[in-house]
Order: structure tokens, then sequence, then C-alpha cells
């Protein structure tokens, strides 16, 4: 059996480091809340598509809750779409409505 011998000049101590696993923890912004100007786009603009705003927020408020941030963005991006819809319609159908209003004859003559 071979002896090993220390090296010239005494004992060395030779340290042996490995890498240590990290944990990278990456959070995402929580999504807005659509839910508030559904309701408002809903009531006072154009209600079919602000019922769909109303639906969307709310899944997207369940789904962050139960931690599906995927579906959750989808969810709120959706309902983003929808709000801005109901908000469109319901403007140009009040412009539609007070140029109609003016434009036709009043039949009450003070």
């Amino acid at each position: 059996m071979a002896q090993v011998q220390p090296p010239a000049g005494g004992p060395h101590n030779v340290v042996v480091t490995q890498p240590v696993p990290t944990t990278v923890v990456v959070s995402q912004p929580p999504q807005r809340n659509w839910m508030v100007p559904a309701i408002l786009t809903c009531l006072c603009c154009f209600w079919p598509t602000g019922i769909v705003a109303i639906y969307s927020a709310y899944r997207a408020k369940e789904a962050a809750s139960s931690g599906d941030v995927l579906e959750a963005e989808v969810q709120s991006k959706r309902a983003r779409l929808f709000v801005i819809i109901s908000l469109a319609v319901g403007v140009v159908l009040f412009v539609i409505i007070i140029i109609v209003r003016v434009s036709s004859p009043s039949t009450n003559q003070y």
C-alpha cells in the first residue's frame, strides 16, 4: 500500500465549495381590479357589455385569489376591454340621442 506524502512545505488544507441552490421568488404586480368601472359602465353606459365586464372582473378576482396569475391576467384584460367597449357604445348612443332630440321638431310650442 502506498502512502500519500503531504506536499513539500507542510500540510495544506483543501477547501472544496459547491454551489448552493438558491430560491428565487418572482412576484408579479397584482392585476387591476376592474369591478367598480365594470359596474359603473353597466349602470351608466351600455348594460349588455357591462354585464360581461362584471363577470370577467369577478373571474379575474377569483383567479387571483386562487393563485392562478395567468388566468387572472387574461380575465383582467377581458374586463378592461368590455369596460372600454361599454363606455364607447354608451357615449356614442348618448351623442346620437342628443342629435336626434335637437334636430327633431318639437311638438310642444310654448
